[in-house]
Order: structure tokens, then sequence, then C-alpha cells
């Protein structure tokens, strides 16, 4: 019994013996927007104990007893950081690498969007110009209406949610346009545009954001003919088309939307203007 109870305290100090030399460190690398970063170097620094990242940015690296108990992590277009092991971090580490292209300045700002919620409002005031063809009607509203519409443009606000990169709004464009044509007859063109936006941020950096965005729009127009100084009288309007006309159209607009984007003094959660620009391809989704 006695020979049982040595054997069994001389296994329990070796084992603890060698838990205490051999330690496992787990950790994840990303960059600033929480994007595994694949392949960077960590080492246990003055020793060449080191070790790669896989594909999803994870790690492990056996410590050498006796040495150092600080990490240096490197990677290629990123600034270096050291860990310091301790007792009061977590496993496994969280390590982020910040691009080198970030300076100082801007780093405040993109510590703090790390910090920021998953959502975040988003607002914008928009100028809109549609080009558009709608000469397969001219028999039915005359060419002179049909040119009216060829081009209009609306403004108006945007509100919308980001959730990590995906963007989606709602926006009201209102818009005036006129045509000046068939001798003193004036086609006065008003418009209203309704709009849902769908996009994924594709680049999201400290001063560009690009968004591959789709945008479907209930566009209500009125087309109104009125002479310089009265209205329209009854034979005329018989000969030469509606005098008040009223239509709804749906498109789909598919494009890119470019943003620059500026900062204030300080640095927080929203705290920036852009400027951007929207361009893309729209295709009607029905018939007037």
């Amino acid at each position: 019994m006695m020979r049982n109870m040595i054997l069994i305290l001389i296994v329990t100090s070796v084992s603890l013996q060698l838990s205490g030399q051999d330690r496992i460190v787990t950790g994840h690398i990303t960059d600033d927007r929480d994007v595994p970063i694949v392949g960077p170097t960590i080492c246990q620094v003055n020793t060449t104990n080191c070790t790669r990242a896989d594909k999803d940015g994870i790690f492990h690296l056996n410590l050498l007893p006796g040495k150092e108990t600080t990490l240096k992590v490197e990677c290629l277009g990123f600034n270096p950081v050291e860990v310091v092991l301790d007792d009061s971090g977590g496993y496994p580490l969280k390590i982020v690498l910040i691009p080198a292209y970030i300076t100082d300045d801007l780093l405040p700002e993109m510590l703090d969007r790390n910090n920021s919620p998953m959502i975040t409002m988003r607002s914008a005031l928009s100028i809109e110009a549609l080009f558009t063809d709608f000469d397969q009607f001219s028999t039915d509203l005359g060419s002179y209406n049909t040119d009216a519409m060829d081009y209009f443009a609306v403004s108006g606000p945007e509100l919308g949610v980001s959730f990590q990169r995906v963007y989606a709004g709602f926006g009201l464009g209102m818009g005036y346009s006129y045509n000046d044509d068939n001798d003193t007859l004036v086609i006065d063109l008003n418009t209203t545009s309704y709009t849902l936006y769908l996009g994924y941020d594709l680049v999201r950096s400290p001063r560009i954001r690009l968004t591959p965005l789709f945008s479907f729009k209930w566009l209500r127009f009125k087309l109104l003919n009125y002479q310089n100084e009265r209205r329209i009288p009854l034979s005329q309007y018989l000969d030469e088309r509606n005098l008040d006309l009223r239509f709804n159209q749906t498109a789909v607009v598919a494009g890119i939307n470019l943003e620059y984007l500026m900062y204030g003094e300080t640095y927080g959660k929203g705290d920036y203007w852009s400027l951007g620009v929207f361009g893309g391809y729209a295709a009607k989704l029905n018939r007037i």
C-alpha cells in the first residue's frame, strides 16, 4: 500500500513538472475590420521559436521554458506588435494588426470604430439624375410629352442602416423639369421618387467607402400641358393629347457608390461627413 502511494506521488510530481515546462499559446489575428489575416509570423521574443497563422488567422505556439513570455507578431503591410503574456489576459489571444498606411492621427478613429456597435445609422442628401427613353409611347402621349421625360432630376433625403458591411436604406426625391416645345406649348414635368437601397461595403477604409449598390425605384410622373398665359382649351386638349397626365414607373438601378470620408477635429462614432458619387445602369421593371 505504501509503495503504491509513493508511485502515485512520483507520477504526480513528474506531471506537474512537465505542465510547468510546457505552455501552448493559442491566438487569433485579424485586421482593424475584424478580417482574419493569413500568414503572420509569431515569435517568442529573443528566441528562434516561431510559428505562422493559418488561413483563418489562428496560431498555436509551444513556449520555450525559461525564456521571455512575450510574443512579437509581424506581417508584411501591417505594423508589428508585441504581446506580453500574463494571467490577466484571456485565451485564445485576440491580436489586431493595424495596416501600415494608417497614420497615427487616424489610429484613434480606427480603434473607436472597432468598439463601435455593429449597427450604424447613416443619412444623406442626394441629387440624382436619370436618363430614360419613352419613345415607344409617343403615339399615345405625343412626342412633346415623351421628349420631356427623356431626362429628369430629383433631390431629397436618404436614411439607412449598416449592419457590419451590409447597407439598407430608403430615399425620397422630389424633382421638377420642363421642356418648352411645340410652338408656345409648355410641358411641365413633376416627378416624385421613392427608393429602396441595398448594398455591401466592398472597401471601407478611413477615407474611402466603395459600395456596389442596388436601388429599386418607384417613380411618379405628372405631366401638365399649359400655354404661357392660360390653360389649354378643350378643343386643343383633344387635338394635342392630355392636359393632366399621371402615371407610375418602377425601375431598378445597379451601380457603384464611391464616398470620400472627411473627419472633424475629434474622432468618434459617426463623426464624419462624406461626399460621394453613384453611377449605374437603370432598367424599367414595368410598362407605364
